[in-house]
């Protein structure tokens, strides 16, 4: 029985050796990567970090012109809503100062066009003189088709 003890005994010390060095060169490998691994990320920060600053800078200067369009949109707005205001006083004292004042002229060359456009309106359908010459067209015979 010794022998299959010292065989064992044997095949143990050899799993424990191979064990052993597979930790070894797995901590070497390990190394390794943790090497590269510092490498790349000095690399990325060395090339990304003057990126990203830039593109933090540049979303600060956006900031600040979106800002300065607000402001000024909003000055806009105040000047034209003033403009507004003034052209509408402006209205109302031309209405005030012309308007009025003729409001009786213009009711009177309203009337006067409308007796200017109803004599027009007679002397097309025949007026006065038209019948007594015989010119009459008898309208009343010509539109009885149209009463039921």
């Amino acid at each position: 029985m010794s022998d299959w003890v010292s065989i064992f005994l044997g095949v143990i010390a050899l799993g424990s050796l191979t064990q052993m060095a597979v930790l070894v060169l797995l901590f070497l490998e390990s190394r390794k990567a943790v090497r590269r691994l510092d490498a790349l990320q000095l690399r990325v920060e060395k090339d990304l970090r003057p990126a990203l600053e830039g593109l933090a800078r540049i979303s600060r200067n956006l900031a600040e012109v979106s800002d300065l369009a607000v402001l000024e949109a909003r000055r806009v707005d105040v000047a034209v809503a003033d403009v507004i205001d003034q052209f509408q006083e402006l209205t109302r004292e031309v209405r005030s100062t012309f308007v009025r004042p003729l409001g009786p002229l213009v009711d009177i060359l309203a009337f006067v066009k409308g007796v200017q456009r109803g004599i027009q309106v007679y002397r097309q359908l025949g007026g006065h003189d038209a019948r007594e010459r015989g010119f009459h067209r008898p309208y009343a015979e010509e539109d009885e088709h149209l009463f039921i």
